[in-house]
């Protein structure tokens, strides 16, 4: 018996001329377990969205048997998330549902503990690794405990350990009667189901037993591609082979932490020219980190980085979208190029060479637009663009997660010709072949390398060195202009999602709903005051409800010194406006403007009251974080509940706003480290150059809260609000 069935679906997006489906047919037995297959770009995401309602065909239907609850597990995780806290994000849906208390707690400690994320149930979603995060949008899609789970990559970003025990699961999970749907390129999660669709350019090209699709040489190649060699098998014949002695990138005593736990941790390595790196270790072990220090993105708080070339390593991030800033492909790989003077032929040349070794050829997507483009197809414009830097070191965060198996080892067999070329590439990775494709391979776990793992060719290299002098002396590399700033912006994002934490001060120790009524009423009360002494009061209140509220009383006076400026500015509009006592002094007189003592009072009671607002407002948030906002406002609106007043969409709108707002701040970190990357923000002068230097920031950041906001509502809508 189906539980999906699909007849003549046909599927095209606006303002893209080719469909994305067409005619696709087929249907999917209950207790099933489904791999879709397919290169980047043929139509599997948009499917699957298709299968969940999330768009509508043009033609075509899709029928599902009734009572069978749908999850879906998207290809970018961070779209998926709704709050600013793993367990209650992972509550969040099952709360939707209507269970009792009791109920969700169960389901989120089961679904967390399924993804082995358990432990970090009370850390913000913001200071999770990609990996990580991953996992954590699995959990909150099987709280919901769906009959037909969708997972859309759902595991390309795991680290073995990890992976293996989410694919035992979902095999328990299959025997347990449900449906599974996988959208894949692995040969491991492949062998798993009981039925292969392939689809190609938009249509269905298999629709059968998994059995008969793998003893199909030409399906299998169709769509695992061939296995990457070990390296001692991929070295060509006549390439020279990599002295340990020329060093191109080196660490010394680096060490550099995000909080007391997480970061690296006293890293010694060196990287010689003309090899390829493989640095692999569990999600969060701190791979990324390190690849931003070697860029000069991150600035170590102990220890340095060397460089043997006078270009900065450029580094293509993991988020490939932020790395888009053009509305053409082929404009968006000139971007960096142009920045740094390039023109003409030149520039076409260079750009047709990035796109072409970075698998996204100029001729077929030159003129696309970036937005229409696939996730994996993004995900390749965004290495084209690093390529066309041309930098002697060149660093890749998880290069080739969501790729599929023919692009992938295009991607690797690139890495390779770099090298070959004199080029130092070091990229992370969760694959084991790609780990053994490359020269070393440096395992890290922890923040600290536990192991450092060497080819034989390159061992050879080490065994027959000879005293060779390198090609460019060593010289210390500089953080980059922007990386204070996108320093302070990591921790303004850390500071607006935190994590759950003792309750230490007086005030914390309070609930939720008593800290919000005593903060409304002293919040209130300083504003409402008149006479000056009333306002010294509010004063002293106010900075005794910071003080046991945890916020110390220098950050307060720090806080009112900054702002004092601006109050003073506003005063004197206060000499100006504010009318004077009949018979009064006055101290100084210049048309409007005159100095009483009652206009003085006037202006020091102002000030007054804004330090006391400002103390209430500092000690309410440092005492106050997102979850407990949540929790106090859902007590303290339970009579309009009762009324039948909608709450939840005023609790959720705000909840919302509290992820978002971290979110976005996220986004202009990626935004801007990538901008930094690629010369998007060198030195200019004149206000034209200056405005025209933040344009490339804010359009995309537009751009992207736009693509955010729709990626919230489909997640919200997946877990079941209405």
């Amino acid at each position: 018996m189906s539980v999906i069935t699909v007849k003549n679906l046909n599927f095209k997006y606006p303002q893209n001329d080719k469909a994305a489906l067409s005619n696709v047919s087929f249907g999917i037995e209950k207790g099933s377990y489904v791999a879709i297959v397919g290169y980047n770009g043929c139509g599997k995401s948009t499917l699957a969205r298709l299968i969940c309602g999330l768009e509508v065909p043009d033609s075509g239907t899709i029928e599902i048997e009734e009572n069978n609850r749908i999850g879906i597990v998207f290809q970018s995780p961070k779209d998926q998330l709704v709050s600013g806290i793993v367990s209650r994000d992972t509550a969040f849906g099952a709360q939707n549902l209507g269970l009792s208390e009791g109920e969700v707690e169960l389901r989120v400690i089961e679904s967390l503990n399924i993804v082995d994320m358990l432990d970090r149930a009370g850390s913000s979603t913001s200071a999770l690794s990609l990996g990580q995060t991953q996992k954590v949008a699995l959990s909150g899609v099987l709280a919901l405990r769906p009959e037909i789970l969708i997972l859309d990559e759902a595991v390309s970003m795991l680290d073995p350990e990890s992976r293996k025990e989410i694919l035992e699961f979902l095999r328990y999970w299959h025997k347990c009667g449900n449906t599974i749907i996988q959208i894949t390129h692995d040969m491991e999660v492949l062998s798993d189901a009981d039925c292969v669709i392939g689809i190609e350019e938009g249509q269905v090209f298999y629709y059968g037993t998994q059995k008969a699709f793998l003893s199909n040489e030409e399906n299998v190649k169709r769509i695992c591609g061939e296995p990457l060699p070990p390296r001692w098998l991929s070295s060509p014949e006549g390439v020279s082979k990599p002295s340990l002695e020329d060093v191109a990138l080196k660490l010394e005593n680096v060490s550099y932490t995000h909080d007391a736990v997480h970061g690296v941790f006293n890293i010694n390595l060196s990287f010689p020219r003309g090899t390829l790196t493989a640095l692999t270790g569990p999600s969060g072990a701190g791979k990324s980190t390190l690849l931003e220090i070697c860029s000069g993105l991150a600035i170590p708080q102990e220890g340095s980085v060397y460089c043997s070339s006078s270009q900065r390593p450029v580094l293509a991030q993991q988020n490939a979208q932020a790395a888009l800033f053009e509305p053409f492909a082929a404009d968006d790989v000139a971007f960096g190029p142009r920045n740094s003077g390039m023109s003409g032929k030149p520039l076409v040349e260079r750009v047709k060479q990035s796109m072409n070794a970075a698998a996204i050829p100029f001729e077929q997507f030159g003129e696309r637009r970036t937005f229409e483009l696939s996730g994996g197809e993004q995900r390749r414009l965004s290495i084209a663009g690093i390529l066309a830097m041309d930098s002697d070191v060149i660093l890749f965060d998880e290069p080739t997660a969501g790729l599929d198996s023919r692009t992938r080892n295009e991607v690797m067999a690139m890495f390779r010709r770099l090298t070959d070329e004199g080029k130092t590439v070091i990229f992370s990775t969760h694959k084991r072949d790609e780990a053994d494709f490359a020269d070393r391979e440096i395992v890290i776990k922890e923040g600290t390398v536990v192991e450092c793992r060497e080819s034989p060719v390159v061992e050879c290299a080490a065994e027959q060195r000879v005293s060779k002098p390198q090609s460019n002396a060593l010289s210390e590399l500089t953080p980059s202009d922007s990386a204070t700033l996108i320093s302070g912006l990591k921790k303004l994002s850390m500071g607006l999602s935190r994590s759950q934490r003792r309750k230490t001060s007086p005030v914390e120790k309070l609930s939720p709903a008593l800290r919000i009524v005593l903060f409304f009423a002293l919040f209130v009360f300083s504003l409402a005051v008149r006479p000056l002494w009333l306002c010294a009061v509010a004063l002293v209140v106010g900075a005794v409800y910071g003080l046991l509220c945890g916020f110390s009383l220098r950050r307060l006076l720090s806080a009112s010194l900054k702002i004092l400026p601006f109050l003073l500015f506003f005063s004197i509009f206060q000499m100006i406006f504010h009318p004077a006592l009949p018979g009064e002094t006055h101290f100084t007189e210049w048309r409007w403007f005159m100095v009483t003592p009652s206009k003085l009072l006037f202006c020091l009671a102002a000030i007054l009251r804004t330090d006391a607002s400002l103390a209430c407002i500092s000690g309410f948030f440092v005492s106050t974080p997102e979850y407990d906002l949540m929790d106090g406002l859902n007590v303290l609106l339970t009579p309009l509940r009762l009324c039948r007043v909608p709450v939840r969409y005023l609790i959720l709108i705000i909840e919302i706003i509290f992820r978002f707002i971290p979110l976005l701040v996220d986004e202009a970190v990626s935004i801007l480290k990538t901008q930094t990357i690629r010369g998007g923000l060198g030195n200019v002068k004149g206000k034209m150059a200056k405005i025209r230097a933040v344009v490339p920031l804010i359009v995309p950041l537009v751009i992207q809260a736009i693509k955010r906001s729709e990626a919230l509502a489909d997640a919200i809508t997946m877990r079941c609000f209405k």
